[in-house]
């Protein structure tokens, strides 16, 4: 129905009229040749505008920074820091670094707990991520019932500023400490937003979700150190929820939900390291409203392998090898679109041990870029960077600078900090 309104109104712009003989001699063959003739033009018009308008790319925003998966590796922490960070039961540490003129990086974890009886205790988790793509900030306050000495039962609510957005869940928690541990969550997010929105009249602007089908989670984590490695996983399975405008008849419905999976482990086999890290994430969403639908389909995944060699006390040469695929699927009533891209990169980082609490890092890194847009790029960084490790505080700079020569105006690309404390 959509295509022959858009068709009619195509031939009506380009004033395309039924030829008429100035003397009405036409014949009626004449005339039929002219009718097929005005209707496969207005078709083929059609075709081409739809065509083209079909293939526009859809955009991702971390590619106003080309160099986004270079930053990637140098903003994870090392794996001496997760495992300083799991033995601690009351810590905090952040990662951030400059992503572009317009966008700063933040990565914010802080974990505290106390225990008020034999029975009861209360642990506090901020986490906080400023990302591209990716937007969190949650204060959990988590009571826990101290079922034994290594289970407990605990309840968790979400606070935000808009109370629509909080969530509640309960969990399961396995383990003496953070080394070793298993941890399940069922969450229901939003849970709030229906009350919150009581007093607001029925409307198109008003949505609410129906059949108590709200976005619901099931996350774990697993955690294990033995003496030669360390493992780390997390999952996040999301149930499809169902969000309703509130007028008669229902003009506007959204529903969607998110996958994602996180891998990081090494194992050291003399002197020779070898790990991997791996994040995926899937995430649908669908708005329909009584004129049009908006479909989204968006899969990101970033593999990493390492290998390390400890030449001596003082010298250990790290090699990281990446790859970032991502791929998001755009569907309307009269369009769809479709972006790719895949990108290689990897990082030469040699750690130097001089003494005391400094730990040297030089290196390099190289990016190949390509997307469906047909851009494709190669990018080179030097690094030099200062690990600053004292008691309960860490701190790591790293500067990257241009490596592709003669280099831009400044030698600066950017610069990424680490700061760890426990308490």
């Amino acid at each position: 129905m959509a295509t022959y309104f858009y068709t009619k109104k195509i031939c009506q712009n380009l004033r395309l009229r039924p030829a008429v003989s100035p003397m009405k001699k036409a014949n009626d063959t004449g005339n039929a040749v002219r009718k097929h003739l005005k209707l496969c033009s207005c078709l083929f018009l059609s075709v081409a505008v739809l065509c083209v308008w079909g293939t526009v790319y859809a955009y991702a925003p971390e590619d106003s920074n080309y160099q986004y998966l270079l930053d990637k590796q140098i903003a994870h922490f090392f794996h001496s820091w997760d495992i300083v960070f799991d033995s601690t039961t009351n810590g905090m540490r952040t990662s951030q670094g400059c992503l572009d003129v317009l966008n700063w990086y933040i990565d914010l974890e802080l974990r505290c707990e106390a225990q008020l009886s034999e029975l009861l205790g209360i642990r506090y988790k901020n986490l906080y991520v400023g990302d591209y793509s990716e937007h969190i900030s949650n204060h959990y306050f988590q009571p826990f019932f101290q079922l034994a000495s290594a289970q407990r039962l605990l309840l968790s609510i979400t606070t935000h500023y808009y109370k629509g957005e909080d969530e509640i869940g309960v969990g399961y928690f396995f383990g003496k400490n953070y080394v070793n541990y298993l941890e399940l969550f069922f969450s229901v997010e939003n849970f709030d937003r229906n009350f919150s929105l009581q007093h607001m009249p029925a409307g198109r602007a008003k949505t609410v979700y129906k059949n108590l089908e709200f976005p619901m989670k099931l996350t774990g984590v697993l955690t294990r150190n033995w003496n030669t490695g360390r493992l780390n996983t997390e999952f996040s399975l999301g149930r499809k929820y169902l969000l309703e405008s509130t007028d008669e008849p229902i003009t506007f419905r959204e529903q969607g939900y998110r996958h994602s999976w996180y891998l990081r482990m090494f194992q050291d086999i003399n002197r020779l390291r070898f790990g991997i890290h791996n994040v995926l994430k899937y995430s649908y969403k669908r708005e329909d409203n009584y004129t049009d639908f908006f479909e989204e389909k968006i899969f990101d995944v970033y593999p990493e392998i390492q290998f390390a060699y400890r030449i001596n006390e003082r010298w250990v040469p790290n090699l990281y090898l990446n790859y970032n695929y991502k791929s998001e699927s755009d569907t309307s009533l009269y369009e769809s679109s479709l972006y790719e891209r895949n990108v290689f990169a990897y990082l030469l980082d040699v750690e130097f041990y001089p003494g005391k609490n400094f730990v040297w890092h030089f290196g390099t890194q190289r990016e190949f870029y390509r997307n469906n847009q047909g851009v494709e790029l190669k990018d080179r960084r030097i690094n030099v960077g200062l690990e600053y490790r004292y008691k309960g505080i860490w701190f790591y700079f790293v500067e990257a600078m241009e490596g592709d020569f003669p280099t831009p105006k400044y030698l600066h690309n950017h610069t990424y900090l680490q700061l760890m404390l426990r308490f």
